[in-house]
């Protein structure tokens, strides 16, 4: 019988079994700002390749994402899992996670996806003047009311993730993370707000044993290209010395495997348990040579050496 997008998603908690198969990855990309048959095309492809999550937003592409998503998920029922955030209005910008506010968005969510129940919904940000134990009480209620499945957060301080988690906890419920995650370490100053999933994180992450989805998890291209590439008109905030130092590893790297630099970056990603890197390719090719990623095994020391070089 095969597994559901959830049961693969707790199965990763036990570290074993997954780490070589399409499973592992969650497709996003610009949905809501392509043409539908190539959103259609790249859900299809990705399914038959063996993933089962799709990632989307409630502010994507302007409010357009998880509408363009719905329809092929509306025609192809329990094929795909769907994840999707809300806490951000159309413009990106922080929106108050009012229990109110937040049941609004998810019911015009569930109608955009055009499904009955989100796998897994995550709030794309925090809202500090809001105690942890207030907004773990919203989630509770969207899982007890049908709305989703499986709750978390996305860039969230470490220390308010790990009372998210205990609050959780107490409730019967083991949150999901979703921060950025790559071999390349992003400037800070650049991510807008947006939080790496660096070591404090990862205390948490891995101390509450709970599930990451690591977005970004290619740093746009960072190693598939040799010159920097600005993000909506703003400096690439992976075009640092030690991303190029990495970025020189993968190439050397690739070449001794017969593979790409952009695919090592990748199987470094995967290498560490518990992740689900979430892969933004715009065409069907792009996704196949992400998924190669899963035929490369890389060594403890080829992967220290990667990030640090020795």
């Amino acid at each position: 019988m095969p597994h559901s997008p959830l049961q693969l998603l707790d199965g990763l908690l036990d570290e074993e079994g997954l780490a070589s198969t399409a499973h592992r990855f969650v497709l996003g990309g610009p949905f809501g700002a392509e043409p539908a048959e190539t959103t259609a095309e790249r859900l299809a492809h990705f399914a038959d390749a063996g993933g089962l999550l799709v990632e989307t937003s409630h502010s994507y592409a302007g409010g357009r994402a998880e509408a363009a998503v719905g329809p092929w998920l509306r025609a192809n029922p329990g094929t795909l899992g769907v994840t999707t955030k809300v806490g951000h209005d159309s413009t990106g910008g922080d929106i108050p996670l009012s229990r109110d506010t937040v049941f609004a968005h998810v019911r015009s969510a569930l109608e955009n996806l055009g499904v009955e129940t989100i796998d897994i919904l995550l709030y794309h940000c925090d809202d500090p003047i809001r105690s942890v134990a207030e907004l773990a009480d919203t989630l509770v209620s969207l899982v007890e009311a049908g709305h989703a499945r499986r709750v978390g957060v996305s860039n969230w301080r470490p220390e308010r993730l790990s009372e998210l988690a205990t609050e959780l906890g107490e409730r019967g419920h083991t949150p999901v993370a979703s921060y950025q995650f790559s071999l390349a370490e992003p400037d800070p100053a650049l991510l807008e707000g947006s939080l790496h999933a660096g070591s404090a994180v990862l205390d948490v992450v891995r101390g509450h044993r709970l599930p990451l989805l690591a977005w970004s998890s290619q740093a746009r291209g960072h190693f598939a290209r040799t010159t920097p590439k600005e993000h909506h008109g703003k400096p690439d905030p992976y075009d640092t010395a030690e991303n190029r130092d990495r970025r020189v590893r993968c190439r050397e790297l690739a070449a001794q495997l017969g593979s790409r630099p952009e695919t090592v970056a990748l199987a470094w990603t995967l290498h560490h348990p518990g992740v689900w890197p979430s892969i933004g390719p715009r065409t069907t090719a792009q996704i196949d040579n992400s998924l190669q990623a899963c035929r490369l095994t890389l060594t403890e020391e080829q992967v220290h050496w990667l990030r640090d070089g020795r």
